[in-house]
């Protein structure tokens, strides 16, 4: 979203009190739901009516760049009153300022760290305390990051953001499910700004995480299923290769399952991921790479591994100008795994 004004909203800014937009949005935000929020910035072809400064339902929330404008300039004034002296009672106004400026501007890194001050002052109070704070706040960050906003999804700030609050979750050994994160966070994220790079690496790290922490145990069901879950997602979207990258960091990580198990998964990936791939004619970069790479790292059965290369003869027979990349693919692969063999 652009910070620039128009003459149109500039002129609008005129016509509403800040504060009863502020704490118009401060409500809307703060709504308890069970689901995440989701968040839209309405263009000019969707006006508020008079006298209606957010748009509520449910756990939808629609807002005009105008009204975000307003908020922000209170917001902006609160949060610098308090950000180095707040008192107890003042903490929620001053967590509810951060929540504005950061859907005007999520890479605003003094208001996110301001939410991280904020969590460590409730670090030495009761754990059950910590833990629905910890709760809340994954909530509030969550809801940005999977919102229809293009600049939060892929936001360095809030990812990161994320990550911290899951590592303090990790110290109190405060239980989470890998699996939701995937379906509902990073793979929304992924699904609203394509080849989310940041989201994409926040689940990395999370996966990573699973073997220093103690508290959360994973068997090779489980890793499959994560698996199968990001493969499925992957086919779906045959040109991200952020998705695709992660996929072949899931099957070529050690542990989880034995060798045979390990190149059993990864076989059936590449067959069912080849299977489509000929079968819809993809001649996307993502997909071929993907494939040479599993193919030439050898963890793969040689079926599968010759059935890559009978392939190729079958998309160049019907895409003849379209095998560039296929090219590419092929004598990467033949590289490489002559390499590996020699």
């Amino acid at each position: 979203m652009s910070r620039a004004l128009d003459p149109e909203t500039a002129a609008s800014l005129k016509n509403s009190d800040p504060e009863t937009v502020y704490n118009d949005i401060v409500k809307a935000l703060s709504s308890e739901t069970d689901s995440l929020l989701e968040i839209e910035f309405l263009g000019k072809s969707h006006p508020l009516p008079e006298g209606c400064n957010v748009l509520v339902d449910g756990n939808s929330i629609a807002i005009t760049k105008a009204k975000i404008v307003q908020a922000f300039v209170v917001a902006r004034k609160i949060f610098f009153k308090y950000v180095r002296d707040c008192s107890g009672d003042k903490l929620l106004d001053f967590r509810n300022a951060t929540a504005v400026i950061l859907l005007m501007d999520p890479e605003h890194l003094t208001a996110a760290n301001s939410r991280k001050s904020l969590i460590q002052k409730s670090q030495k109070g009761p754990k059950m305390t910590l833990e629905a704070i910890l709760r809340k706040e994954l909530h509030f960050i969550d809801s940005y990051l999977t919102s229809r906003l293009h600049r939060h999804t892929k936001s360095p700030t809030l990812w990161n953001h994320r990550r911290w609050v899951l590592k303090v979750c990790q110290s109190i050994q405060m239980e989470y499910d890998i699996q939701h994160d995937l379906k509902s966070v990073v793979l929304v994220a992924a699904e609203r700004h394509p080849r989310n790079y940041y989201a994409w690496s926040h689940l990395r790290w999370l996966v990573q995480s699973l073997t220093i922490c103690t508290n959360v145990q994973t068997t090779s069901s489980d890793f499959s299923k994560l698996v199968s879950v990001v493969k499925d997602w992957c086919l779906r979207h045959p040109a991200d290769t952020s998705g695709f990258s992660f996929l072949l960091f899931c099957l070529s990580m050690p542990g989880h399952s034995e060798d045979v198990l390990k190149t059993e998964l990864r076989s059936s990936v590449c067959s069912e991921v080849l299977r489509l791939a000929v079968s819809f004619q993809w001649t996307h970069e993502t997909i071929w790479v993907f494939l040479r790479t599993l193919v030439a790292s050898g963890g793969v059965l040689e079926d599968e591994a010759a059935a890559f290369f009978r392939a190729f003869e079958d998309m160049q027979a019907v895409q003849p100008n379209g095998h560039r990349f296929l090219e590419a693919a092929r004598s990467w692969c033949e590289k490489y795994a002559q390499k590996d063999q020699g």
